[in-house]
């Protein structure tokens, strides 16, 4: 489309801008137009336009609104050969006068506001396109580094990394109709020329960290909602990441995005002969990525972002190897004349622990041998910590904890199996009695104690640790029952509180996830087959004060959401109310914007008071519909007469929504000894621009804190571990040295407070 002056003239205002765009990249649809077409096209769409748009106050001359929701229809009524639809369906217009439409349905995604964070991006399309032409175009911003798949006519986008929670994404890409085929003595269809697609849509909101936290213990922990991942015999074996997603085991030629080809890379170049693949699958049970073709039995390592499995070679030799949750192989440990039976287990994160013909062999990250005393095994339980140089192993000559760094044995009580370790590096195991079963805590690794026994003639099983290590999980059903007749059951560290879930259904080999939401099971179902299910768990949270903070934080907001003056002031005591009075922030959003949503971006106590508390809200702001800038506000709440009141407001200057990485929340969490400050980026990351220098906490003296700090790419998050003075109010820098994976930096330096406690 040529320059046009009214036009240029008429969408001035930054809201319109992506209508303009879409405009310049639409073109008519051949055969070739009647040149007074366009010029009669133009003059029905101002007139539409005019016709059908809300009148509002006049604007640079022109008294209605010309907002891309409010455009829409009135350009899908007149522009026959402009067909730009920015809703639930955008129609791409094929020349050929007799192929009829290519529809992109977007209404299971488009301005969605709660979009699961690990689930792939589907765009489905209602007949052939140039894939390839389509796939190439597509961008996502905040930037996400992708795999892109066709299952069928369907765009699946899938995330290399779970997408950021409280975010607002934009995908946007052309699509062609598919070019047709050449036939002799037919002329050949020119190229479609592409038209734009734009999907917006916001991920979940993400709960915020509690000040104090959790309790995991028995009496605290509710059970709520199952799902059933997958059909009976379509995955065989999983388990979780550190992030919540799992790692599961399915047939060959099972669907999902990648599933074809499903050859491994051999030596020879050949396919291997396997009868089964690992995969990434998210906690709704939807197929992510394939990781391993011809694998088996993986294990994720307790650090999180890679794992390790058994992958069949072509020759029928099977490879013990590292994969990040990519599919990536990150090296190879050791090669087996055969598979195993059972899964590698991590020692830390650096040295893993198999078995093979009957003996025990430890390898460093590398497929370096560890020196380790012989140790003979059968199909005894096997288990590494997460936090040291520990393994516990069930040998044939009996049950021990080695010691990697001394290479010393740690006898257990007979018959000692089952073993688990918590994330404070903490043994459970089980001894079998002829009565029932016995468990055991040993403190480090050492010290075992006898802390509870089943009640008679019942066995318990599948020992796994809440996340806080303040109980345990386990399987337990009467002695000699099958299987179906598994029953969750909880207890805590100090053998108190044994409780069953009260349900008459089945819950066999539960595994705990390790940020406790979920817990995934096995049960049977009526055809007799074996599938995965998940359970979602709550655990009580001890701060109640903090929960209140947050509730009377919310009705402050809402009020202002909706505009209301009255109802917003009810949350302000005097000095509040005189802070926003004064200019300190904005109650209500300045005319011609609306303060469209926003959340929690942090909640600490203010040093050892426990009724004040500082609460960080980010306040998202739309002109015309559409969200443009946000700022952040510190408000700190008091408790006076039973309600927690605003009593101060700080207000960062307004930050333009653009396409760099931005700080999406932080907290701080209080460690033995000294603080952990996590940070949490809506964007992928270049890893070497996340360091000391581009992230620092200072002191009021403006000088940066010692401090350690670690990048976790799976969750967009760098951890600095320091030391801070309990009362002390601290300055979070986030500079712009800080830059995505296309090499863009933060739109402005990132500031916010840190209270040590």
């Amino acid at each position: 489309m040529s320059q046009d002056p009214e036009l240029e003239e008429l969408f001035q205002d930054p809201a319109h801008r992506e209508v303009v765009d879409l405009l310049k990249l639409s073109r008519p649809a051949a055969p070739p137009l009647d040149p007074n077409f366009r010029t009669y096209l133009r003059t029905k769409l101002m007139t539409e336009a005019h016709r059908t748009l809300q009148p509002r106050a006049a604007r640079r001359g022109f008294p209605f609104s010309l907002s891309p929701k409010a455009l829409a229809p009135a350009m899908a009524a007149v522009a026959a050969g402009f067909l730009v639809v920015l809703g639930v369906q955008i129609y791409l217009q094929n020349q050929s006068p007799t192929s009829g439409m290519v529809a992109v349905d977007l209404s299971h995604i488009q301005n969605k506001t709660n979009v699961a964070t690990a689930e792939p991006i589907v765009i489905p399309f209602s007949g052939p396109v140039d894939k390839n032409a389509v796939a190439d175009t597509v961008v996502i911003e905040p930037a996400t580094s992708v795999k892109m798949q066709w299952v069928g006519q369907n765009l699946v986008i899938i995330p290399d990394h779970p997408l950021a929670p409280n975010t607002t994404y934009t995908v946007s890409l052309k699509a062609s109709a598919a070019p047709k085929e050449s036939r002799p003595n037919v002329q050949p269809t020119p190229a479609v020329a592409p038209s734009p697609v734009v999907v917006h849509f916001t991920t979940v909101r993400a709960p915020v960290p509690p000040v104090n936290p959790p309790s995991y213990r028995s009496r605290n922990v509710t059970y709520g909602q199952e799902n059933r991942l997958a059909d009976a015999g379509t995955v065989f074996n999983g388990g979780w990441t550190p992030t919540g997603q799992l790692i599961v085991t399915r047939p060959t030629g099972q669907p999902g995005p990648g599933s074809s080809p499903a050859a491994a890379i051999t030596a020879s170049g050949a396919a291997p002969k396997a009868t089964t693949d690992v995969w990434l699958m998210s906690a709704l049970g939807t197929p992510i990525r394939i990781l391993v073709p011809g694998g088996n039995f993986p294990a994720a390592a307790p650090s999180g972002g890679v794992f390790a499995a058994w992958q069949v070679t072509s020759s029928g030799q099977t490879r013990l190897a590292i994969w990040d949750l990519q599919g990536n192989l990150q090296g190879t440990l050791a090669t087996l004349d055969s598979m195993p039976d059972r899964a590698p287990a991590w020692i830390d994160s650096d040295r893993i622990a198999y078995v093979t013909q009957g003996r025990l062999v430890i390898v460093d990250s590398h497929g370096g041998s560890v020196n380790a005393p012989a140790i003979r095994m059968q199909r005894g339980s096997v288990a590494g910590s997460p936090l040291g140089t520990l393994l516990a192993v069930e040998a044939v000559d009996r049950s021990s904890v080695l010691d990697l760094a001394s290479g010393s044995l740690n006898p257990l009580p007979a018959g000692a199996t089952g073993f688990a370790w918590s994330s404070r590096g903490d043994l459970g195991f089980l001894v079998p009695q002829a009565s029932g079963s016995q468990l055991y805590i040993a403190p480090g690794g050492k010290n075992a104690q006898l802390i509870a026994s089943s009640p008679g003639g019942q066995t318990w099983s599948d020992l796994n640790w809440a996340p806080d290590g303040a109980s345990l999980m386990l399987a337990g059903k009467p002695a000699g029952a099958s299987s179906s007749a598994s029953r969750l059951m909880l207890i805590n560290v100090d053998g108190s509180g044994l409780t069953t879930y009260d349900t008459a259904q089945e819950y066999s080999s539960p595994q705990w996830s390790s940020q406790g939401d979920l817990v995934l099971f096995t049960r049977q179902d009526e055809a007799g087959g074996r599938a995965f299910w998940t359970a979602s768990t709550a655990p009580s949270e001890s701060d109640a004060a903090a929960k209140q903070a947050l509730a009377e934080v919310d009705r402050f907001m809402q009020a202002r959401l909706t505009g209301d003056r009255v109802a917003a002031q009810e949350s302000l005591d005097a000095s509040g109310l005189s802070a926003y009075q004064g200019g300190a922030s904005s109650l209500l959003s300045p005319a011609g914007t609306k303060f469209e949503r926003y959340y929690p971006v942090t909640v600490q106590l203010t040093g050892s008071n426990p009724n004040r508390f500082l609460v960080g809200v980010r306040i998202f702001v739309s002109r015309a519909g559409v969200q443009r800038s946000f700022f952040e506000e510190q408000l700190t709440l008091v408790l006076k007469d039973q309600r927690y009141l605003v009593d101060a407001v700080t207000s960062t200057p307004a930050v333009t929504l653009g396409h760099g990485p931005t700080v999406l929340s932080y907290d701080v969490v209080p460690t033995s000894p000294g603080y952990r400050v996590r940070v949490h980026f809506d964007a992928d990351l270049r890893p070497e621009t996340v360091t000391r220098d581009t992230i620092q906490v200072k002191d009021a003296d403006g000088k940066a804190v010692s401090s350690q700090i670690a990048f976790d790419p799976e969750t967009h998050t760098a951890t600095l571990t320091l030391s801070l003075r309990s009362g002390s109010t601290y300055q979070l820098v986030v500079t712009t040295g800080v830059t995505d994976i296309n090499g863009v930096t933060l739109a402005e330096e990132y500031n916010a407070q840190v209270v040590g406690r």
